[in-house]
């Protein structure tokens, strides 16, 4: 592959070359012939196509596991539950079995908000508006202690 800075120089002899008769279609045949840019091109196309490809079909992949050990998940839960019964009803908390030693734990416990108002301020911890908060930095205001950086420049690629 030739490097992008060869790319860029040439283009810009090019673009000099063809001045106030620039046409975009003679200035890429013609960096093309000089380069092979459009080859260079086609085949970083082919390879991100193909990469999408791969993504897309890993994610189904990953998607078909993910819900297996979900339903896995589900059974194991059901096998617990139900040990745990049997436990019960048997009025023991531990019993020692041949694949294992299985013991009935106290419950833990969890916390459930009834009222989120009533909660008082200090036990609760305030986050940034985001978007609010780009959108006054979008509008020209100022913020502290937040700025708008740029990101990387976007690519489409359409195959058709």
């Amino acid at each position: 592959m030739i490097p992008v800075n060869v790319i860029r120089e040439t283009a810009q002899m090019i673009r000099d070359m063809l001045g106030d008769d620039f046409d975009a279609q003679t200035f890429t045949d013609t960096l093309d012939g000089e380069t092979d840019v459009m080859d260079f091109i086609g085949k970083l196309i082919r390879a991100k196509t193909d990469a999408d490809a791969m993504e897309a079909a890993m994610k189904e992949v990953a998607a078909s596991y993910t819900a297996r050990a979900k339903r896995f998940g589900a059974q194991s839960d059901a096998a617990r539950k139900g040990i745990g019964q049997i436990l019960d009803a048997m009025g023991e908390r531990k019993v020692t079995h041949p694949l294992a030693t299985i013991s009935r734990t106290a419950p833990r416990l969890s916390l459930r908000i009834t009222d989120e108002r009533s909660i008082p301020s200090q036990l609760c911890k305030l986050v940034p508006d985001n978007a609010a908060i780009k959108a006054q930095l979008e509008a020209g205001e100022t913020v502290p202690g937040a700025v708008l950086e740029p990101g990387e420049a976007g690519l489409t690629v359409r195959v058709k």
